[in-house]
């Protein structure tokens, strides 16, 4: 479901818990509110287990934050938020997503890699000019 102002308290919780350097609430705060911006909360049994969210950008996408709480890890909920996130983007007629991942988060490269993402290039010092970011891409098929 589109993310909303109710689910922020529960996505700042997955968040924190997943990355060394998480969003503030206000970063996701303002992705509610750009026009570019597609965010969605995932729920199982109305209890929000994950997110992801990515920028229309012209035809192309940029995946911008995807995370699993730590519970529903390794048990196949990223590949479905995934395919998820790429099936709303097929049905806006993209063609391309790109992201950035951090180079030590192997567990999503494997991820992406296992789901058509090719790496394209590095970005040097990404994350806060310490750490280098893998970039990848992949072609989003059309929706017949």
């Amino acid at each position: 479901m589109p993310l909303k102002d109710e689910h922020l308290d529960r996505i700042i919780e997955i968040e924190n818990q997943s990355f060394p350097q998480p969003w503030s609430r206000g970063m996701f705060e303002r992705e509610i509110t750009l026009p570019i911006s597609n965010f969605f909360a995932v729920l199982l049994q109305d209890q929000i287990i994950g997110y992801g969210g990515f920028w229309r950008v012209e035809d192309e996408a940029h995946l911008i934050n995807l995370a699993v709480h730590p519970k529903y890890r390794s048990k196949g909920s990223g590949r479905k938020i995934l395919e998820f996130l790429m099936g709303i983007m097929a049905s806006q007629g993209l063609k391309k997503v790109l992201l950035e991942v951090r180079k030590s988060n192997q567990a999503a490269i494997e991820l992406y890699g296992s789901s058509g993402f090719k790496t394209v290039g590095v970005r040097v010092r990404y994350y806060n000019n310490v750490e280098d970011a893998v970039l990848m891409e992949r072609e989003i098929s059309p929706r017949v």
